[in-house]
């Protein structure tokens, strides 16, 4: 009978794929898990194809040699791995098993199973049968956990089976397997998040809040309200924009260093007014009825909750946005907004 594993492993694990993400990863899905591996100055990756041209092997001795069809893991004894991985397989390469497949054997390198072992390989036929199953229990937990971030699945309200497939680049058996965690998942965490989602929601906040407006270009990560905070627009879509829209520069609070009516630089005292010319230097919303009761981005002519205009915009702050003069077309800008409550 193959152990389960533990409350407090499960949480060293979970720790463990946070460390490898924050150090390794870029906060978007699907995972590159090969790109992740790859910046891994103690892992080296090693094709199937790239053996068999070296040795002069047929495919079938090469299956022989490597004792599987997917992947496996060698240590050196020297805190240095090679990860030998199928890439002849059509059926692993197209049904992204092999994904799973890498990120499965960094799992056995991340928890260090080779060295409990004492092994430089995983042999099946060299462990128990219980030690050799609860290690490919822990693995595949890792694998599952940096692959199939539950906290984006809800945000990105996945509801099927195809969903996460498509998003997180699995094969279909193992998406069937990892929607019915994510359902059990979803039943126990209906208004509370525990350490470990709610470290892995601020990973990846800006991937997960990033909108494209269709009409003046614009990319804000902003989790709340509908309207674009530039133009004032309905039209946000999830997505970069191409254009670059500058904002004033503030204190931590958000109030303006220099007032640009004025030219006060005097302005790091209590309130949200310039003390010479009374102009107000802390973006908000006009609607005193609004929801929205934070300092909104220096560079917002209106709210994103109401789409009313915003105090920086009525007072001249800031240009129309098709007549901003310092806007810039680029690639892929980002604008960063704190994480409010409700």
């Amino acid at each position: 009978m193959t152990l389960e594993i533990l409350n407090n492993r499960k949480v060293e694990i979970k720790n463990l794929v946070l460390l490898t993400l924050r150090n390794y990863g870029n906060p978007f899905v699907p995972v590159e898990i090969g790109n992740i591996i790859r910046k891994m100055n103690n892992i080296k990756l090693i094709t199937y194809s790239s053996q068999m041209k070296k040795y002069h092997i047929s495919y079938e001795k090469m299956i022989l040699s490597a004792e599987t069809k997917d992947s496996y893991a060698v240590w050196d004894r020297k805190q240095r791995y090679c990860i030998y991985y199928n890439d002849m397989d059509s059926n692993i390469i197209q049904s992204h098993r092999v994904r799973w497949n890498l990120a499965h054997e960094l799992g056995h390198i991340v928890l260090q199973h080779h060295q409990y072992c004492n092994s430089d390989r995983l042999f099946r036929n060299s462990l128990d049968d219980n030690t050799y199953y609860y290690l490919e229990k822990e693995a595949d937990y890792f694998a599952q956990l940096i692959l199939v971030p539950h906290v984006v699945l809800s945000e990105f309200k996945i509801s099927s089976i195809d969903q996460l497939k498509t998003l997180c680049k699995i094969s279909r058996n193992a998406a069937k397997y990892r929607f019915q965690d994510y359902q059990k998942w979803k039943s126990s965490h209906i208004n509370i998040q525990d350490e470990y989602d709610q470290q892995l929601f601020q990973y990846y906040y800006n991937f997960l809040f990033k909108r494209h407006c269709q009409t003046c270009g614009a990319t804000l990560i902003q989790r709340y309200g509908d309207y674009c905070q530039i133009c004032g627009k309905k039209t946000l879509q999830w997505g970069n924009g191409n254009m670059f829209y500058p904002q004033l520069k503030t204190y931590t609070s958000g109030k303006l260093i220099v007032c640009p009516n004025c030219g006060n630089q005097e302005t790091n005292i209590l309130g949200e007014y310039c003390q010479i010319c009374g102009c107000h230097l802390v973006n908000r919303c006009n609607d005193l009825n609004c929801q929205c009761n934070y300092p909104l981005l220096t560079n917002a002519r209106y709210c994103p909750i109401c789409g009313g205009s915003t105090s920086f915009y009525n007072q001249y702050f800031l240009k129309d946005w098709y007549d901003d003069p310092d806007s810039m077309d680029v690639n892929d800008v980002s604008f960063y907004i704190p994480l409010y409550s409700r």
